[in-house]
């Protein structure tokens, strides 16, 4: 069944019929009250492993399932995968302790229709869940700013890749299009490494490079503000903009990016 139907069908039967599946959390217990208790909700069942959602899932009507990323029996990522597969596949609300970047990113990649965390009061998680009906993921906002962030990182991390795999044949299709165009031909040597590098890298400020050349060395945001004579605040800022430059999900990936070289900074060791 097509996302818009299964929505519409939600919608007229408005009574959102959960699955909420955990080994024992107090949170999703104190979940299970908290809806059972709400007008537009009905708790079905309450399973212990991912073969018992799968069946409950197979054999019931469902709109929505709750799951705790903690269950021991799965990965709950391959989880979220396997129940958009189904012939009516319901909503998947991922329930995690708290904002893991990694698995966010995967879980929204592998179409889960929203991430909470178990900090979430009571009434927000009943608002993000209301959302679902209207077709918006059941994120708090806090969540979805982490959320976009990510998704933009991956644009970049996307957009990089491509940028490399091009530049690898970008001097014949260089040639080509000027043949085409009537352009004057320049059949010159392999380009250098250092417009390799260029080609292969997003860019970086020098400030940035700096950073990164020190991040590379092993450097704390707090030892990096000393040498560079800035804040740690402002560090950290620099820091994300170059993980999202680079398509890293942490420092270490980062300072291991390949090819780079970077300013050179006094006293650097």
């Amino acid at each position: 069944m097509p996302p818009q139907e299964r929505q519409q069908l939600s919608f007229y039967r408005r009574t959102q019929r959960v699955v909420i599946a955990h080994e024992a959390d107090i949170f999703c217990r104190g979940l299970h009250s908290l809806l059972a208790t709400s007008e537009g909700f009905e708790v079905l069942a309450e399973v212990n492993s991912c073969a018992a959602l799968l069946e409950t899932v197979a054999t019931t009507t469902v709109d929505t399932v709750l799951i705790d990323c903690l269950l021991a029996d799965g990965d709950c990522i391959e989880l979220t995968r396997r129940l958009n597969e189904a012939p009516s596949p319901p909503h998947v609300v991922l329930l995690a302790s708290r904002i893991n970047d990694e698995l966010l990113l995967r879980a929204l990649l592998n179409g889960a229709s929203g991430y909470l965390t178990k900090d979430t009061p009571g009434h927000q998680v009943l608002a993000c869940l209301e959302g679902l009906h209207k077709g918006e993921l059941a994120l708090t906002p806090h969540v979805a700013s982490a959320a976009i962030r990510l998704l933009i990182w991956e644009c970049y991390r996307l957009a990089a890749t491509l940028s490399a795999t091009t530049s690898a044949t970008g001097p014949a299709a260089v040639a080509m299009d000027q043949t085409q165009a009537g352009s004057p031909q320049y059949h010159s040597e392999p380009a250098s490494t250092e417009s390799r590098r260029s080609a292969a890298l997003p860019h970086l400020t020098e400030q940035e490079q700096k950073i990164l050349r020190l991040l590379r060395l092993g450097l704390s945001n707090k030892q990096i503000a000393a040498r560079l004579s800035i804040s740690p605040y402002t560090v950290g800022k620099h820091v994300q903009h170059i993980l999202r430059k680079l398509g890293a999900s942490n420092r270490t990936q980062a300072a291991s990016h390949p090819s780079f070289e970077g300013p050179q900074i006094r006293d650097e060791q």
